[in-house]
């Protein structure tokens, strides 16, 4: 049991320095994980007057990107989608770059993604028929796009 834990928490580290923002202007350098793009929600977004339809889009904006072993509502302390605490491993976390872009080396796996909110919080308003939080797959020798909206201030 020792030495599987060690293989995983060896697996664990390497991931997490294997992650990081991408240059600007540099292509994504990965061949396997995941990649994407956060933008922001805030706002009225009801449709009515004055309102023109596909207005308001949302903007690009920075933000650090968690990656959990998938996690669970029941594994996740907070009303949803906005979450306190993640009680599952901590994979690896990356920035975004000033236009929202985050990439990260992982291996093939199902993964939770969550953003970072003030307060210490984390954001993740999808789930799955499971029950999973912002669940994303991971490939051999694949990279999963995984675009992120965070929306908890939004009115739609």
């Amino acid at each position: 049991m020792k030495f599987y834990l060690a293989i995983f928490c060896s697996a664990v580290i390497l991931v997490n320095f294997s992650c990081a923002s991408r240059i600007p202007g540099q292509p994504g350098v990965i061949q396997e994980g995941v990649k994407g793009t956060v933008s922001v929600k805030e706002g009225n977004f009801m449709p009515g007057p004055g309102q023109k339809p596909g207005g308001n889009m949302g903007k690009v904006t920075s933000r650090t990107v968690y990656i959990y072993a998938v996690t669970t509502g029941a594994q996740a302390e907070g009303g949803g989608p906005l979450y306190k605490a993640i009680h599952q491993p901590l994979v690896a976390k990356v920035k975004t770059d000033e236009k929202g872009f985050f990439e990260c080396k992982l291996a093939p796996g199902v993964y939770s993604l969550f953003t970072g909110e003030d307060g210490g919080m984390f954001f993740a308003s999808l789930s799955n028929g499971r029950g999973e939080l912002n669940p994303v797959e991971v490939f051999a020798k694949k990279v999963t796009v995984c675009d992120i909206v965070v929306n908890h201030k939004a009115v739609y």
